[in-house]
């Protein structure tokens, strides 16, 4: 890292229905890795719109290099060398992979998409990044939520910028994919670029930033090198206040009885049989890598995939009934909270309320008519149950913060009343104190005698909260933990199985091949 600013940032306003920053000034070197955290609605989206040039700012002055940078839009921000892997992912999902990856700087050839060249520079970005094992020319829609935030990544490396924005670039992925991603980064930095690293996993920031600075309410109020902090100190000057022991657990619902049976599933991601019994009153976690079947799984037993095989039955009051599609699992109480927000959940443009209130507007009805005062009541006790910062019911969902709609989703599904609550990844992209909150909502939950099953990349965050934790490895269950055996290297170990067990299958038979030929 060297001592002269690439990036100064002087008295930053911008405001929307209220001030979102406030008179922000921060200094990055050039080849420095400098971290922004702070709370869900702190100002941090905010401010990687305005220097990627999605936003304009109110006021203040921002430099690039000594030189004044006021983008009109995203072209200057690219012009200026400037890299932005955003939260909320931007791949165009019915372009290739490749066209993803190359898509502001696409090879021709006599005015001709030069196919070759195209495909040969995505395929060594996605080498870089993790994703060698994917087809450059698949679709983009076919990529998990992991992949495709690899494939942001990829895409905002393609080009030798001199200020890279990462915002939150390890949300879905798991700890290996994150390490290999932070080697990139420290890779870049010491070639000279500077990064801005944003995220939630306040353990990422401290390990591959050099500085880090906290906004809270829109302002800047510290900023100091990474080794004289902590994750603790971090967090009591994001929320103003010291940090509160999270998650108290409760023993066990004595009276669980079984809610939902799997027998024999099997689809076609899941070819492996599989056989579940899931009870009232449990939290039951889904561990594994990315591409284990984790969010497969989820969606089979909502309905969302057709079964090429087996049952998935729900049990209530001593009646059975078989779950085939996603509209029998709702109105047998079963709730989805997809790993995606922006393209499994939201409907943007719609009002926070609206989004609220869309699987559960049968109950709120009249003679076919809807009771709007019901349904605004309705709306304002969830904001307030779920502390969702907002100005008002009837703001647009996408001017909230991420982690705030992330919890009116979850609000979506407690005014349905939903008795299993199937959540991949619930707490992606969410602050601390958001985070904390939605594991003391789960636990709630289960000692009400709802039953959660949920996937997480975090492993910490399954033995949190969770009564038991399946483990999935190149999609077949291979091992259940119950709570007094919980162990991460153990957890770990099973999640690789498969996939040892396929390597040293291969050694086994490649070593008889040569031993005949010999």
């Amino acid at each position: 890292m060297t001592g002269s600013a690439r990036l100064a940032i002087s008295n930053l306003d911008k405001a929307f229905a209220a001030p979102v920053l406030k008179g922000v000034n921060l200094k990055i070197a050039r080849g420095e890795v400098h971290a922004i955290v702070g709370e869900n609605g702190a100002g941090k989206s905010t401010l990687v719109n305005i220097l990627a040039g999605n936003l304009r700012k109110d006021g203040g002055e921002i430099s690039l290099d000594g030189n004044i940078y006021a983008p009109r839009g995203p072209r200057d921000s690219y012009a200026a060398g400037i890299a932005c892997a955003a939260q909320e992912l931007s791949s165009i999902e019915t372009l290739s992979v490749a066209e993803n990856i190359a898509l502001r700087a696409v090879p021709q050839k006599k005015f001709v998409i030069d196919q070759g060249a195209l495909n040969a520079k995505a395929l060594k970005l996605m080498q870089r990044v993790g994703l060698q094992n994917i087809d450059p020319t698949s679709p983009t829609e076919a990529l998990s939520l992991a992949d495709r935030q690899l494939l942001e990544f990829a895409k905002a490396i393609s080009f030798d910028c001199q200020l890279l924005i990462l915002d939150e670039p390890t949300a879905a992925l798991t700890a290996p994919q994150a390490d290999h991603l932070h080697s990139i980064v420290a890779d870049l930095a010491a070639a000279g670029t500077s990064i801005i690293y944003i995220s939630h996993r306040l353990d990422d920031v401290l390990a591959v930033a050099d500085n880090v600075s906290v906004l809270r309410d829109g302002e800047l109020v510290v900023t100091t090198a990474t080794k004289q902090t902590s994750a603790s100190d971090l967090v009591e000057e994001m929320t103003g206040r010291s940090q509160t022991t999270a998650t108290q657990r409760r023993d066990c619902v004595s009276d669980a009885v079984t809610v939902l049976e799997v027998t024999d599933l099997t689809t076609d991601e899941l070819p492996h049989a599989t056989n579940l019994t899931f009870k009232s009153g449990e939290i039951v976690g889904l561990a594994g890598l990315a591409g284990a079947g984790r969010s497969e799984l989820l969606a089979a037993l909502f309905g969302l995939v057709p079964l090429t095989g087996g049952t998935v039955r729900r049990i209530h009051n001593g009646a059975e009934q078989a779950v085939m599609n996603a509209r029998q699992a709702v109105r047998n109480g079963i709730a989805y909270l997809g790993e995606d927000r922006q393209s499994m959940g939201l409907f943007p443009g719609q009002s926070l309320l609206a989004n609220i209130m869309v699987p559960g507007s049968a109950d709120i009805r009249t003679l076919q008519r809807i009771d709007y005062k019901k349904e605004a009541d309705e709306g304002a006790r969830l904001v307030e149950k779920l502390s969702i910062r907002c100005e008002n019911l009837a703001q647009d969902i996408r001017q909230l913060s991420g982690g705030n709609q992330q919890k009116a989703l979850i609000g979506r599904w407690l005014h349905r009343d939903s008795h299993i609550l199937l959540l991949d990844e619930p707490t992606r992209g969410v602050d601390v104190g958001t985070k904390n909150a939605i594991y003391d909502l789960l636990i709630s939950l289960r000692q009400k005698g709802k039953t959660i099953i949920m996937a997480s990349s975090e492993i910490d965050e399954l033995t949190t909260v969770c009564d038991r934790i399946l483990v999935l490895s190149d999609r077949k269950l291979v091992r259940s933990f119950e709570r007094n055996d919980f162990s991460e290297q153990g957890i770990l170990a099973a999640a690789f199985s498969e996939f040892t067990a396929s390597v040293e299958n291969r050694s086994t038979s490649d070593s008889k091949v040569a031993s005949r030929q010999r």
